[in-house]
């Protein structure tokens, strides 16, 4: 067992790159999360930019080519992630800098 880097919980967990892309005519507006998490926050950050990916502005060239790649790459990781155990419910941080205060 190992503990999350995002929310501290002792579980299982797998090294994952997330990406998020909205793409404007001039600028890109880009986050990633890194890091080995468990399965509760591998689901969370998935989805969370994914979805903001898939459905954000696509209007600059370079997002218009980066962003299919970036959906592909989050649909592996994530894939990659579903045989993992949960945590439990309500497992404890192992170390308070580990939690996700946002």
């Amino acid at each position: 067992m190992d503990f999350c880097q995002a929310c501290g919980a002792v579980a299982e967990t797998r090294y994952v790159e997330f990406y998020r892309n909205i793409g404007l005519l001039i600028v890109r507006l880009t986050r990633s999360v890194q890091g080995r998490l468990c399965k509760r926050c591998v689901h969370k950050y998935f989805w969370e930019y994914t979805l903001v990916t898939a459905a954000a502005v696509w209007w600059g060239v370079l997002s218009f080519i980066l962003t299919p790649f970036l959906l592909l790459n989050n649909g592996i990781r994530y894939l990659g992630c579903l045989s993992m155990e949960p945590p439990a419910p309500y497992a404890e941080p192992a170390c308070p800098w580990g939690r996700d205060w946002s």
